[in-house]
């Protein structure tokens, strides 16, 4: 069998599972795993997550690959943001935290670092 190369990019996100048990951070990855696997295939505010999986020292997760970066990279290169981009950028993240909530969970690190941009500028939510 052949394997098809589709070009595709992901974001790759690898945890020390040792350093979650010492952290007492189980139950947060395992909530943050289970919203990403549920609400991203259907939400367009959630960052979607395509596969996740685990080794005898880390747990990994294939994510939706974001190329418009950070809202906070985007902050340090404007320096200052116009009045209708801040109204957007508040007004997406905005919905954004409604469609989490929807889905009966809540964002515990909500900062500037974990609003994506997609390739039209649109917010995604991650590190849930």
């Amino acid at each position: 069998m052949r394997k098809r190369d589709t070009r595709e990019i992901f974001a790759f996100k690898s945890m020390v599972k040792q350093a979650m048990v010492s952290r007492n951070q189980v139950a947060h990855v395992r909530a943050e795993r289970d919203m990403l696997a549920t609400a991203g295939e259907r939400s367009e505010w959630i960052v979607m997550l395509h596969y996740s999986f685990q080794d005898a020292r880390n747990l990994y997760m294939v994510m939706e690959y974001l190329p418009g970066g950070d809202l906070m990279s985007l902050l340090m290169r404007e320096e200052t943001l116009s009045e209708p981009a801040t109204l957007f950028y508040v007004a997406e993240t905005a919905l954004a935290i409604a469609s989490v909530h929807a889905h009966g969970y809540l964002h515990r690190d909500l900062k500037p670092d974990n609003l994506l941009l997609d390739h039209r500028g649109h917010i995604k939510l991650t590190d849930l």
